[in-house]
This record gives structure tokens, sequence and C-alpha cells, in this order.
């Protein structure tokens, strides 16, 4: 593979593009931490203005694929992931791209931990919820009657003497 000053270019742009969104995924672990901690203490508007901001990191990411591809089309190299290209990269070149992918599988995975904990930690609260708006519904549907056997909605029992058919 000749190696042109323009392909050198390339390449190096190649580089800083994959590095800023490298940069990108790690700016946003603490917001994913802060969500974790938003959801905790049912900080709801908190938690929608964090999710706002993780909405930007997705905006900003959105063309990574059409962009790789665009840079894989100038450096005349092709494959299904990254990896593959990599490996058709002149072979001084392997090692600092490779140290990138590494830097990315780390970030991917402790990306993918704050995001299983905030679904684990959201799917229990929201079995919680739900859990109280049947008990609040279960009561509400609770007759109780007068002593002319009138439902009477004005007589207050005590839980005690509650039962549920």
């Amino acid at each position: 593979m000749l190696e042109t000053n323009e392909y050198k270019e390339t390449l190096d742009s190649f580089y800083d593009y994959l590095f800023g969104v490298i940069k990108l995924h790690r700016d946003t672990i603490p917001k994913l931490k802060d969500e974790l901690m938003l959801i905790q203490s049912n900080s709801i508007d908190e938690l929608n203005d964090n999710l706002n901001h993780q909405q930007i990191f997705l905006y900003q990411i959105k063309n990574f694929d059409q962009d790789v591809a665009i840079y894989m089309e100038k450096l005349n190299v092709s494959g299904k992931n990254i990896s593959e290209v990599i490996s058709q990269f002149p072979e001084s070149e392997r090692p600092r791209f490779e140290e990138l992918l590494t830097q990315f599988k780390e970030t991917a995975k402790e990306i993918e931990f704050y995001k299983d904990k905030c679904q684990s930690l959201l799917q229990t609260k929201l079995h919680m919820v739900n859990k109280n708006i049947a008990q609040f519904k279960a009561k509400q549907d609770k007759m109780t009657y007068g002593e002319d056997g009138k439902n009477d909605s004005n007589i207050k029992i005590p839980s005690a003497f509650e039962k549920s058919i």
C-alpha cells in the first residue's frame, strides 16, 4: 500500500475522529453515574435534564457509521468492523489504532454497566409504582354499607377490619 501524504493525512484525520468519538463516550460515563444517582433519589426534574444531555451525545454520534464509511472509502479499505479495517492499515499505523480500539472496548463496557444498572433500577421502581397503584385501586373498590344495607361511603373502617373478596 503506497503511503502518500494525502493517505497519511486521511489516516491521521480518521484517528482524530475515532479519538473524538471515544472521548464523547467517556464524557457520557459521569452522566450515566448521575442518572443512576437521580433514579435512586427519585429526582424526576433533574433526571429529565440529565436525559436531555444524553440525547445531545446521541445526536453528536448519529453519523458515526456514515463517517467511518467515508474514511474507509478514502483509505481504500473494507471490513465489517473497525478491527478488520485496522488490519488493512500499514503495519506501522496499526498499534495506535489498536490502542484506540482497546480504549473504546473498555469505555463501552463501563457504559453498558451503568446503562444496565439504570435499567434494572428503573424496572424495580416501575414495579413498585405499579404495585402501589394496584393497592390504591383495591382500596377504592371497597364498599361500606350502613345498617339499612345501603352503600354508605362516609363510613370509615380501620384497615384491620377490611376483607378483600
